[in-house]
């Protein structure tokens, strides 16, 4: 099954994986790795995570901005580690959520899913006008 390291500024991972098991429940191999302000400790820590979550079928690391600091050393951790490591940046509760249910895929159709998933998922909430149709008896 592929892990999945969620990590972004602040509070963002913490409460997406709060939403994720409210609306799926407890799921493992899951790791929430919120950034503060220390670039060190954030890749230790994003080791850590990827090391407990990881059983051999991949990771995927999703941060909350491409080119924010977790995206980038998520990046930099994917390109020097021995065992396949992926990263999305941009991660929104669609495309992780729906992942969740297709953790047996190849880590790269995981990704590409995953990537699909997010974006059909954006979307404006706008109002159709509906035609009212005219009774003919007057009613």
């Amino acid at each position: 099954m592929i892990g999945i390291v969620i990590t972004g500024h602040g509070s963002f991972p913490t409460g997406i994986v709060e939403s994720l098991t409210l609306i799926a429940g407890d799921n493992p191999q899951i790791k929430a790795v919120p950034f503060k302000d220390n670039h060190h400790e954030l890749e230790s820590e994003i080791n850590q995570a990827i090391q407990q979550v990881d059983t051999g079928d991949g990771v995927i690391c999703f941060a909350d901005l491409a080119g924010g600091t977790p995206f980038n050393v998520c990046s930099k951790i994917a390109s020097d580690d021995d065992h396949t490591v992926k990263v999305v940046g941009g991660a929104n509760v669609p495309m992780i959520l729906s992942g969740l249910f297709e953790r047996e895929l190849s880590l790269e159709d995981f990704t590409n899913r995953a990537l699909e998933n997010g974006k059909e998922n954006i979307k404006a909430f706008s109002l159709e006008s509906q035609k009212c149709s005219e009774e003919t008896d007057g009613i």
